[in-house]
């Protein structure tokens, strides 16, 4: 019998990507649990998605080979009988480069994982037969985009591109009542910060408070419920973007 509410979310296994799946998990959501190298933290959200009566699915997959990412729409349908209704793209890498610095190798991972592997994703959520009605995509950006640093060349360039993909993939697939959306966080998880240094900027926004995984995770079922919103990013960050500070991506 094949789960009412069937979701994928990439990144699945930390970070804002285990909030991401869990808050969809206690909406009804059957997961398929995308991860790379935090085996361990998937494997844990696994069972406790399991364990409070929900469904859920381990899926391995390294994003350094896009173009077999679109395979893990097909692993998630097969899980759980049925199409894939609602996509995440969470993952990401965060790697430093600049331009100075930049290797072929660093630029090729860097646009690989952040853009590349989410477009591959998209593309096999729309091939799917029959199409989920009403099919919601969520690409997970970052606010400081809007202020990017040099010092991360490829990962912005690769968000760039991300949020381009999501408008026109918005335009492609909106025929066939698929949505498409971003979100672009700010500080939500410390990052190499101390406990104090992050709490500091977080106060620093024109809220005077940071922002949780909670937050993102409303972001997130807004998009998925709001029927005739597509095409759009939806920024989430205290109004961090208005004080134009900050290197560390968000999540």
């Amino acid at each position: 019998m094949a789960a009412a509410k069937i979701a994928l979310v990439t990144g699945a296994g930390k970070r804002v990507g285990w909030a991401i799946a869990s808050g969809l998990a206690a909406r009804g959501y059957a997961l398929g649990l995308h991860y790379n190298s935090s085996a361990a933290g998937a494997g844990e959200l696994c069972e406790e998605i399991r364990s409070s009566g929900g469904e859920a699915v381990l899926l391995k997959n390294d994003f350094t080979a896009p173009e077999a990412a679109g395979s893990l729409i097909g692993e998630t349908a097969a899980a759980f009988g049925g199409p894939v209704c609602v996509l995440v793209n969470s993952a990401s890498d965060f790697g430093t480069d600049s331009l100075a610095g930049l290797t072929r190798e660093s630029w090729q991972r860097l646009m690989d994982v952040n853009a590349a592997a989410p477009v591959f994703l998209m593309q096999a959520f729309a091939r799917q037969e029959p199409l989920p009605e009403g099919g919601a995509i969520v690409n997970i950006l970052d606010t400081q985009m809007t202020s990017a640093s040099p010092e991360r060349f490829s990962y912005f360039c690769g968000k760039f591109a991300l949020e381009g993909a999501t408008r026109l993939a918005a335009m492609e697939l909106g025929p066939k009542g698929i949505r498409v959306n971003a979100i672009a966080p700010g500080l939500v998880l410390p990052s190499g910060q101390t406990g104090e240094e992050f709490s500091h900027r977080q106060n620093l926004t024109p809220l005077g408070r940071g922002l949780g995984p909670d937050d993102v995770v409303a972001a997130v079922r807004y998009l998925i419920e709001a029927r005739q919103v597509t095409g759009h990013t939806l920024v989430v960050d205290a109004g961090q973007r208005l004080m134009g500070f900050g290197n560390t991506p968000g999540g």
